[in-house]
C-alpha cells in the first residue's frame, strides 16, 4: 500500500520505553496484584528488558506462519455466530472471538461470545488508571477463567491454527518461562479486543457512508486516519522521574505501532475484519446499521451501534445457518 501521510519517528528512540523503570506495573496493579498483575508484567506490549527483542521474534515468526486461509475460514464463522446478536454485539464479538477461536478455544455459539467479551471487558476494567481492587480482582478472575481455557485448548485442541504455529514456531522452551508464554497467549486476544472492534466499528461506518465495502488496504487507511488506537504512551527516561510522552498513530504510516514495539498481529487483525466483513457483504437484504453514541477511550473511538429490525434479524437468523454448520479447519 502506498500511504499519503507522513513519516513519524518516535517510536523508534530507545529513550521512550513502555513503563518508568523500576515500575513494571500501574499503580492499581501494584496495590492489588494477582493474575492480571502477573499478566501485565509479562506481556511483550509492556517490556524493553533484554528477553524481549527474542520473545517478540518468535512470535512474530509465530503469526507469520499462520495461514489466510485458516483465519479468513475462522473470522466467517465467527461473523456468521455474532450475527445472532445486535450490531454492537457483532463489531464487538468478532475479532476476539476469531482469535480465540484460531488458538482452539470452542466459541460455538453467542453466549460463548459473551462469556468472552465479559471476560474481556472484567479485565479492561481492571487494567482501568482508577482500578479499585474490586476491578483487579475481578479482572484476574476473568484472566484465570482465560488461561485455564488457553490450557485446555493447548491439550484438546494442539493443532488449531494460531495455537499450532504458537507451539512450532514460539514454544514454550522459546520463553523466560512458561508463565511469559501463556501471558503472550493471553494477549493475542486481550490485543484484539478494543482495537480491533474500533477498526472494525469504523469500516462498517465508512461503508454506510460510501455504500462501498472496504478493501483490506482501506482498512489499513481508516486506522492510519485514526478509526483504530489513535495514540500510545511511552515514558521519557532522560527525565527523573520518566515522563509520560503521548506518541500519535494516526496520521501516520504505522497505525500499527514501529520499531520494538510494532504490533506483530497487523496481517491477522486485517485479515480477519476484511472476511468478517466479506461475510456481512453476502447476507441477503443486509441494511448496515445506525450509529449510536461511541465509546470514548483516552486512545480510540470505539463505534456503537443501534440494534438490528426483528425482523431482518429472524431473516438473517434463518438465512444464516448454512454457513453455521460449516466448520472451518482447525
Amino acid at each position: 500500500m502506498t500511504s499519503s501521510c507522513p513519516f513519524h519517528s518516535p517510536l523508534l528512540d530507545p529513550d521512550l520505553r513502555m513503563r518508568p523503570p523500576g515500575e513494571p506495573l500501574p499503580p492499581p496493579l501494584r496495590a492489588h496484584g494477582g493474575p492480571l498483575a502477573d499478566v501485565f508484567a509479562r506481556w511483550l506490549r509492556q517490556r524493553d528488558d533484554a528477553a524481549h527483542p527474542p520473545e517478540k521474534a518468535a512470535l512474530t515468526r509465530a503469526l507469520m506462519a499462520l495461514s489466510d486461509d485458516d483465519v479468513r475460514a475462522h473470522a466467517r464463522r465467527q461473523a456468521a455466530i455474532a450475527w445472532q446478536g445486535d450490531w454492537s454485539h457483532w463489531s464487538w464479538a468478532v475479532p476476539a472471538s476469531t482469535v480465540a477461536s484460531l488458538l482452539g478455544i470452542e466459541i460455538r455459539d453467542v453466549d460463548a461470545q459473551r462469556r468472552l467479551h465479559a471476560a474481556l471487558r472484567a479485565m479492561a476494567a481492571g487494567l482501568g488508571a482508577n482500578a479499585d481492587a474490586d476491578a483487579v480482582h475481578a479482572g484476574g478472575d476473568a484472566v484465570a477463567a482465560l488461561l485455564d481455557a488457553l490450557d485446555d485448548a493447548e491439550r484438546l485442541s494442539p493443532d488449531a491454527p494460531l495455537q499450532w504455529t504458537l507451539l512450532r514456531h514460539a514454544a514454550p522452551d522459546r520463553w523466560t518461562d512458561r508463565a511469559a508464554f501463556t501471558a503472550n497467549r493471553l494477549a493475542l486476544i486481550w490485543q484484539s479486543h478494543e482495537a480491533g472492534t474500533a477498526l472494525l466499528g469504523h469500516a462498517l461506518l465508512e461503508w454506510r457512508i460510501t455504500g462501498r465495502l472496504p478493501s483490506r488496504d482501506g482498512l489499513l487507511r481508516i486506522a492510519c486516519d485514526g478509526g483504530a488506537v489513535r495514540v500510545t504512551r511511552r515514558f521519557d527516561v532522560r527525565q527523573e522521574p520518566a515522563e509520560p510522552v503521548s506518541v500519535p498513530l494516526s496520521g501516520t504510516d504505522h497505525p500499527f505501532g514501529d520499531g520494538a514495539h510494532r504490533c506483530p498481529g497487523q496481517g491477522l487483525t486485517l485479515t480477519s475484519l476484511h472476511a468478517a466483513l466479506t461475510w456481512l457483504s453476502e447476507q441477503t437484504g443486509l441494511r448496515l446499521p445506525e450509529p449510536a453514541a461511541a465509546l470514548s477511550l483516552p486512545n480510540m473511538d470505539i463505534p456503537q451501534f443501534l440494534d438490528k429490525p426483528d425482523a431482518l434479524h429472524d431473516q438473517h437468523d434463518q438465512h444464516d445457518q448454512h454457513d453455521l454448520d460449516k466448520e472451518p479447519r482447525s
